[in-house]
C-alpha cells in the first residue's frame, strides 16, 4: 500500500493543478534572490520544476540547475518540464554533493516539512559556496472562509482533528515558518548574514471544482482519502463541491501571503 504521505500519490495532479501556483512564487523567489548569470543553482524540494523552470524564464539564467526531491514521480514530472534538469533524488538532510558546490540553494515552501530546522540549514551551508545564498518561501497561516468550510466538512467525514494530524505528519514546521520573525531568526542563528526578508501577498480565483481538487491534493486531502478509500473519497468530493457551490457559489476568491528570505554565507 502507498504511503498517504507521499507526493507520489499526486504527482500528475500537482503538476496539473497546483504546480502552476508554485510557479508564481518561484518567480518571486527568484526576483528577491537575484540570481548572477551562469550561477550553479540547487532547488531543494524541487517538485514538478517550479525553480527551475522559473529560472529557465530569466534573462540572466543560473548556469548549473539542480532539482533535489525525495519523490521519484514529482522528479519525473520536473524532467519533463525542464529536460535539461539534472534530477536528483535525495533526501535534504544528506545532500549528495561536495561542500561549496553551489552559488545559490532556494527551498520553495519546503522548510516546513523538514522537523530539524538547525539541521537542514546546516546542511544548506555546506553546500553553498562563499559567498553563497540561501533563499526560501513559506506560506503564512490562513484562516478564510473556503479553508474553515473545507475543514468542517472534512472533519466532518473522517473526525475531528484530522487537518492537525495530517500536517504534523507532512509539514509539521507549517505553522513555525508562517512567521516572517521566525524565519529570519532561524537563518540568523545558523550564520546567515545580510537577512533579508519580505512579505508578498498573491491574490487567487478559482471555479469551486478546481479549488476543491486543489485541496483534496494536500496534507488533509491525502489522509482524507486514505482514511475513506477510493470510492468514499469521490463521493466526499462530489458532496463538497455541491456544498461550496451553495455557500459560496461557482468560483473562490483568496488572497495567500507569503514569507520570502534571503540569507548570504561569506
Amino acid at each position: 500500500m502507498s504511503d498517504w504521505r507521499s507526493y507520489d500519490t499526486v504527482a500528475e495532479a500537482y503538476e496539473r493543478i497546483a504546480a502552476p501556483r508554485f510557479q508564481i512564487v518561484a518567480r518571486h523567489l527568484l526576483t528577491l534572490a537575484g540570481p548572477k548569470p551562469g550561477a550553479r543553482l540547487l532547488d531543494l524540494g524541487t517538485g514538478t520544476g517550479a525553480v527551475p523552470a522559473a529560472a529557465g524564464e530569466m534573462r540572466a539564467r543560473p548556469g548549473t540547475v539542480v532539482g533535489c526531491d525525495l519523490s521519484p514521480d514529482m522528479l519525473a514530472r520536473a524532467r519533463s518540464v525542464v529536460p535539461l534538469l539534472r534530477a536528483v533524488r535525495a533526501d535534504v538532510l544528506g545532500l549528495p554533493f561536495q561542500d561549496g558546490s553551489f552559488d545559490l540553494v532556494t527551498a520553495n515552501c519546503v522548510l516546513s516539512h523538514v522537523r530539524d530546522q538547525q539541521a537542514v540549514l546546516r546542511e544548506i551551508g555546506r553546500v553553498l559556496a562563499r559567498p553563497g545564498s540561501f533563499a526560501s518561501s513559506s506560506w503564512e497561516m490562513v484562516s478564510d472562509p473556503y479553508t474553515v468550510a473545507w475543514r468542517e466538512l472534512l472533519e466532518a467525514a473522517v473526525g475531528a482533528g484530522a487537518v492537525e494530524r495530517a500536517g504534523e505528519a507532512v509539514a509539521p514546521l507549517e505553522g513555525h515558518f508562517a512567521s516572517a520573525q521566525n524565519v529570519r531568526d532561524a537563518l540568523l542563528e545558523a550564520g546567515f548574514t545580510s537577512v533579508r526578508v519580505e512579505p508578498v501577498s498573491l491574490a487567487f480565483t478559482h471555479p469551486v471544482e478546481e479549488y476543491i481538487a486543489d485541496r483534496a491534493l494536500g496534507s488533509s486531502g491525502r489522509l482524507g482519502r486514505h482514511l475513506l478509500g477510493s470510492d468514499a473519497w469521490s463521493r466526499f468530493l462530489a458532496a463538497t463541491e455541491s456544498e461550496f457551490r451553495r455557500r459560496f457559489g461557482e468560483t473562490v476568491a483568496y488572497e495567500r501571503k507569503l514569507v520570502l528570505a534571503v540569507g548570504t554565507l561569506d
